[in-house]
């Protein structure tokens, strides 16, 4: 399951179709996307327990683009949550070059054999 801006989160909640102003309803939903610019952004660390529930989710990987600030940030919180319901957690930073892959690679690859 990935979670992040183009992931599961952007489709978990429906805009209430049958509202009376639609576009007021549009606005709220997207106001309600655990987005890391949002602070605090709570509905994010409502979102993972239920995505780790509903996949059966055996870890986390929190993969981060090197310019969202705002995603590393949150990276600890997640790491604390990761740890409160004592799933393994790995946090991973990349610019989404080829220049990285090979050390990308190592580390996921010794995450799962921890597993």
């Amino acid at each position: 399951c990935f979670e992040n801006c183009s992931g599961y989160k952007a489709a978990f909640q429906m805009v209430d179709a049958e509202a009376d102003d639609i576009l007021e309803a549009i606005a709220r939903r997207y106001l309600e996307i655990g987005c890391s610019v949002m602070t605090p952004n709570n509905k994010r660390l409502e979102l993972l327990p239920e995505l780790i529930k509903e996949f059966k989710a055996d870890c986390i990987v929190d993969i981060t683009l090197q310019a969202c600030i705002t995603y590393n940030i949150e990276s600890s919180l997640i790491r604390k949550m990761a740890s409160n319901l004592g799933i393994p957690f790995l946090s991973l930073e990349t610019d989404y070059s080829a220049a990285d892959t090979g050390q990308l690679e190592t580390r996921l690859e010794a995450f799962l054999e921890m597993l």
